[in-house]
């Protein structure tokens, strides 16, 4: 299970319009307009367990990249994830609870 709560950040990033999210995201110290271009290009380009995947493997999709993209690949998620989290996106995944077993007949 994933530390984060991917599949409420990923519906976020999906339904919010573009426009508010770079002016939401975009700092030019962490985040920059790669950055946000890329966090997109992967959103929209998996599904929401692939992109869970990503995160924890901080690892990306067989996409074409930029050369911009394919210089910040690196530190992107360590960016990415910190800039989420401080701007209160990103949240603390939250334990399900096991579902209590049927009662006897």
């Amino acid at each position: 299970m994933s530390q984060f709560d991917t599949d409420g950040l990923r519906e976020f990033l999906l339904h919010t319009p573009e426009g508010g999210l770079r002016k939401m995201l975009i700092d030019k110290k962490n985040m920059t307009d790669v950055h946000c271009n890329l966090l997109l290009k992967i959103v929209r380009g998996c599904p929401a367990e692939q992109f869970a995947q990503y995160i924890e493997k901080k690892d990306f999709p067989k996409i074409r990249m930029s050369p911009a993209e394919s210089k910040i690949k690196e530190k992107f998620w360590d960016q990415c994830l910190a800039t989420l989290q401080e701007r209160g996106i990103l949240q603390p995944a939250v334990a399900k609870k096991p579902s209590a077993p049927p009662a006897a007949a």
